[in-house]
């Protein structure tokens, strides 16, 4: 199953990343490491590494990591992200 939402959310990022390259290089590196935490998000849920992705969500700053619980929620739903990963959407 795919999490339509979360890779959303990344191409989101990779799409500001993108139009902010050579315009302002810091916002554009802002958006190319919130897009790699997205990833690595993406890539714990797979691999059913919960607790891990638990603690890499709690880690986040918090602009990217309400992006990520929001995104879980409506690929999850809400019950599955309060129960898993301690959010209340």
């Amino acid at each position: 199953m795919a999490l339509q939402n979360v890779i959303k959310l990344e191409k989101s990022l990779w799409n500001a990343h993108v139009e902010f390259m050579g315009v302002d290089n810091d916002m554009a590196e802002m958006y190319a490491q919130d897009r790699n935490d997205v990833i690595e998000a993406n890539g714990l849920w797979k691999a059913g590494k919960i607790a891990e992705l638990k603690t890499h969500i709690d880690r986040l700053d918090t602009s990217i990591r309400e992006g990520v619980v929001i995104a879980f929620a409506e690929d999850l739903g809400s019950q599955w992200v309060e129960e898993q990963l301690g959010w209340s959407v």
